[in-house]
């Protein structure tokens, strides 16, 4: 998938078009990393392209579990066996990192990615309302009287990894100097700079 989201049709094929780009952007940042490098903290904060890749792989597939039954509660207490069933053993931030390399982990979030497009079928072909009302797990960031629907969760989930790629795009350009434009264009097999842009940057 390019740098840019493909064109999308409804509210729904947006939402999970663009959760699918924005994984894929944080999933480049590791593009070409040793796991030293993965795991290395170049910038002011302690997190790490490893850590930050973990920690989304876990919160995209964890939500996503709501997202295809609203009205399941799923408790706290249950996401360490809900990341073990993709490969994760523990709970991660985006500095804790797992006892994996970082290709290991890497393939764990393209499973992740993967099921994104899984759970947009099973939203389609289940009918599922995006306004519908989903049960509120329990969180101590969460007001008591908070009212999450199926859409909340698809937009939160965006905005997250929104943020947590661009936390990754730094510390990678603080790695190694390389920006996602280059690492979409090498990763689409084009040159970069791109022909006649040598001094763009």
């Amino acid at each position: 998938m390019a740098f840019f989201a493909p064109s999308t049709t409804d509210e729904t094929d947006t939402a999970f078009t663009f959760l699918t780009q924005q994984c894929t952007q944080l999933k480049l940042t590791a593009r070409g990393l040793s796991d030293e490098q993965a795991t290395s903290t170049p910038t002011a904060s302690s997190a790490n392209i490893k850590g930050l890749i973990a920690h989304v792989a876990q919160v995209v597939n964890g939500w996503l579990k709501q997202v295809e039954n609203p009205e399941r509660v799923v408790p706290f207490e249950e996401f360490p066996a809900i990341n073990a069933e993709i490969g994760l053993e523990g709970m991660f931030d985006s500095s804790a990192v797992p006892d994996l390399d970082i290709a290991e982990v890497v393939e764990i979030f393209e499973r992740v990615i993967a099921g994104i497009d899984e759970v947009r079928q099973t939203v389609v072909d289940n009918s599922v309302d995006l306004g519908a009302v989903s049960a509120t797990p329990p969180n101590p960031w969460m007001p008591q009287d908070f009212v999450m629907s199926v859409r909340w969760i698809l937009l939160h989930l965006n905005t997250e990894v929104a943020r947590h790629a661009g936390h990754a795009d730094i510390i990678r350009e603080s790695i190694d100097g390389a920006i996602a434009y280059q690492l979409n264009a090498e990763a689409d097999g084009q040159p970069w700079p791109p022909e006649g842009m040598e001094d763009w940057s």
